[in-house]
């Protein structure tokens, strides 16, 4: 079994419970409300901050120029793309330029960057590419899922419909599917002595990816 098979199947409760949430559920049939939308999209947003951090530093780690091209091209999706369909999203959402950048990270977002953030700081390269594999390869499952069911948001009536819509598109495996590869391709190099780091850090990932949607679901809940 290599690496990452055993740390999905050790971490599979985990796993499910990211990537089958309710929110994903909604989004996918066009039933989700505008407001838990909105919440997650802002704080995505918030996220994807940190996201750019961890790339740039996944580049720095790098062993060589080819490895770490697959990060470079994340953090130009990142920055081109993704941050084009965040700001037409805000448009549709009728919010201003001052209120999606003058927002704050509410504590779940904080922690779950703050994370990431750190283990790239003080991590190792395959220590950053397994955190990331479950960051980008819980979207990939669940949108992969949803395309197979033939979800169609854009068809539902929502106001967001279409939204939805580019938001599972943008995550099947045409756009996400090569990253994910690759980030499982550099864990699976890991020794057996790797091993039980990884998987603290493959359960970690996996519960605030989870934290995420509930933050956005059900609203912040920490005291």
């Amino acid at each position: 079994m290599e690496p990452v098979e055993r740390l999905k199947t050790n971490s599979s409760d985990l796993w499910r419970r990211a990537a089958s949430h309710p929110f994903i559920e909604e989004l996918g049939s066009g039933a989700l409300h505008g407001g838990k939308f909105r919440r997650y999209f802002i704080q995505d947003y918030l996220f994807v901050t940190d996201l750019t951090r961890v790339a740039g530093l996944a580049v720095s780690k790098a062993p060589d120029l080819v490895t770490a091209r697959p990060f470079g091209d994340f953090l130009s999706n990142l920055l081109g793309a993704e941050d084009s369909l965040f700001l037409r999203a805000f448009e549709a959402m009728g919010l201003s330029e001052e209120e999606f950048l003058g927002a704050k990270a509410l504590p779940t977002t904080a922690a779950f960057g703050n994370y990431l953030v750190g283990l790239a700081h003080a991590g190792s390269f395959t220590e950053i590419c397994c955190a990331m594999y479950v960051v980008e390869g819980v979207y990939l499952d669940w949108a992969e899922r949803l395309k197979a069911s033939n979800a169609r948001p854009a068809d539902s009536g929502s106001p967001l419909g279409g939204l939805y819509q580019e938001w599972i598109d943008i995550h099947t495996d045409e756009s996400l599917g090569p990253f994910v590869r690759f980030l499982e391709s550099r864990t699976n190099l890991a020794s057996p002595a790797q091993l039980p780091a990884l998987q603290n850090i493959f359960d970690q990932t996996a519960r605030y990816e989870f934290a995420f949607w509930e933050m956005a679901y059900n609203g912040e809940q920490w005291l």
